[in-house]
């Protein structure tokens, strides 16, 4: 776990500035990297925690301790992720649902999004036909906005298009999607069908093809695989980016297999090998040579992308 570089130069009055969800979040453009979103969410709970861990912080830093805390459950489900709060942030589990909860009793909007992820207490638990209303993409016509909602099935939904003008009521797509960008994806191939434009709507399949690879790597994000598994799991990672052939697949495979480099420069200098030693361990040889340079450049281009370099260390 990175040490709380931040923790004694960044004081409470910055992070109340720099530190909120708002500051640190965009929930409806999957476009932006998912790994910068959550490492600095990470980052910045732990600092933020270790403030208030140190007695006397006042009770805006508590509250955005709680609200930190919050999103990084509400991030693991819009990501759809695996996440173990004191694994991730050092935080006993306890504490950490404590935190969320006392978020939650804060915020009415929250505290529905996160009833819907738990004791469903305000609807028929399990109903997929009702959907908590989300938002929607600020890039769709105004005339046929496209909305997005969780249901208590805890898949998220897209609303169809509609030509009645003016409607209130929204009709949900059937099949749901364990995670946002998913429904987003879909949501967006569905909605530009009527455009007829045939390039377009095979470009937006295909992201949707390689998002669906791209999710199993998601779900491991905070899972640390150990020296040999981080070159074969990088190694398999690039393997799939050379297949993808859209912006957004090309995106998300940058960034996980930037993950992956990152881990194995950081086995590197935890170990003292070099790393063309650790993919000669890890059974790949023939690849040493050549690989070394990239995972040095990928993980540089990580470690300024996706890490909070101001609490990193």
């Amino acid at each position: 776990m990175p040490e709380l570089a931040c923790s004694a130069s960044r004081s409470a009055a910055w992070h109340l500035t720099c530190s909120t969800p708002a500051f640190l979040l965009d929930y409806f453009n999957p476009r932006i990297a998912f790994p910068r979103q959550t490492n600095r969410l990470t980052a910045r709970f732990r600092a933020v925690h270790a403030l208030c861990e140190s007695g006397g912080a006042p009770d805006d830093l508590l509250a955005l301790r709680d609200a930190l805390a919050f999103h990084l459950v509400k991030m693991s489900c819009w990501w759809d992720f695996a996440f173990c709060p004191r694994a991730a942030t050092g935080a006993r589990n306890p504490d950490f649902l404590g935190y969320v909860k006392a978020h939650a009793a804060r915020s009415p909007e929250d505290e529905a999004f996160f009833d819907l992820l738990t004791w469903q207490a305000h609807t028929r638990p399990g109903d997929r036909d009702q959907v908590l209303v989300l938002g929607h993409d600020s890039e769709s016509p105004q005339d046929a906005p496209l909305y997005f909602g969780l249901d208590a099935g805890r898949e998220f939904r897209f609303s169809l298009p509609s030509d009645k003008i003016g409607a209130v009521h929204l009709e949900w797509a059937r099949p749901g999607y364990r995670d946002f960008a998913g429904a987003w994806l879909a949501g967006r191939t569905c909605h530009a069908r009527e455009m007829l434009d045939s390039e377009d709507l095979r470009q937006r399949l295909l992201s949707e093809r390689e998002h669906s690879w791209a999710r199993l790597w998601h779900q491991r994000h905070f899972c640390r695989p150990g020296d040999a598994m981080a070159v074969k799991a990088y190694v398999e990672a690039c393997a799939q980016a050379s297949s993808c052939r859209t912006t957004f697949g090309r995106m998300e495979f940058a960034h996980i297999a930037g993950r992956l480099a990152h881990e194995i420069t950081v086995a590197s200098r935890r170990t003292g090998m070099s790393v063309e030693a650790l993919f000669t361990e890890a059974g790949a040889p023939e690849l040493a040579e050549t690989a070394a340079p990239m995972v040095h450049l990928q993980a540089a281009t990580y470690a300024s992308e996706c890490l909070d370099e101001q609490c990193d260390g």
